[in-house]
């Protein structure tokens, strides 16, 4: 009996020396927090087992679905998985990984929000505040897309609707130019749309004060110089805002 515990006492000893294999760590997760629906949302997860095992990765998306295990990858790599969700609201994403004995507590929420996002009000027009009649003139404007889509421009100019220009990044500026065919106040507006044709409110209106000058002849009796001559006169019409 004393051998039998004089062999085994070194072995516990051993044994108790011996470093525990550590689980790895819970992941973090980076997404994005908005997404279009039916768009293919990526989701990276990262996790680091101590010992350096290779690790497998489950996903669950907050529709009801999991991902199912997927890996093994190796430990301090990302992780990286895609999903799209059918229907629009706000999912809270999730993971956890494993080695080859241990598994981790699910991960902080990820939350993502989808629906259908078109893009900002443009800013205000930026241009001239005084215009003749028939001179060309440039505005410019920009407006940003929750998804970094590109978007296209559509003047109101107050005497007409201008045509949509072509795409431009999000974020971009964008210039037009035109030439007002009548005298007045003229409110100039721009809207925006992106590729998926999601169009924008009406930005806030510039005022732009359009003058008409012309010349007018008085009527010349027997060609007198008192009234043979050219008048000059420039008008500016009564304030109005087109809508």
């Amino acid at each position: 009996m004393l051998k039998r515990l004089g062999f085994m006492i070194p072995c516990l000893l051993v044994l108790a020396g011996c470093p525990k294999n550590a689980p790895p760590m819970v992941p973090s997760l980076e997404g994005p927090a908005i997404a279009e629906r039916g768009d293919s949302v990526r989701v990276t997860a990262y996790s680091f087992d101590p010992e350096s095992e290779a690790l497998s990765y489950l996903f669950a998306w907050g529709d009801g679905t999991e991902s199912g295990w997927g890996g093994p990858i190796a430990s301090g790599v990302e992780c990286v998985v895609w999903h799209a969700y059918e229907d629009t609201g706000t999912y809270g994403v999730t993971a956890k990984c494993r080695d080859a004995g241990h598994e981790t507590d699910w991960s902080d929420t990820l939350f993502v929000r989808v629906g259908e996002f078109g893009p900002y009000v443009p800013h205000q027009p930026s241009g001239p505040d005084t215009v003749p009649v028939g001179d060309s003139a440039a505005f410019v404007t920009a407006a940003g897309h929750p998804l970094q889509r590109r978007v296209a421009f559509q003047f109101d100019w107050g005497d007409t609707l201008g045509d949509w220009g072509g795409f431009v990044p999000a974020g971009e500026f964008f210039s037009a130019r035109h030439a007002f065919t009548r005298g007045g106040v003229m409110a100039v507006r721009v809207r925006a749309r992106d590729t998926l044709e999601h169009i924008s409110d009406w930005s806030r209106p510039k005022s732009v004060v359009v003058t008409d000058t012309f010349r007018l002849r008085r009527p010349d009796a027997g060609r007198s110089p008192l009234y043979s001559y050219w008048a000059v006169a420039t008008i500016t019409f009564p304030s109005f805002t087109r809508r």
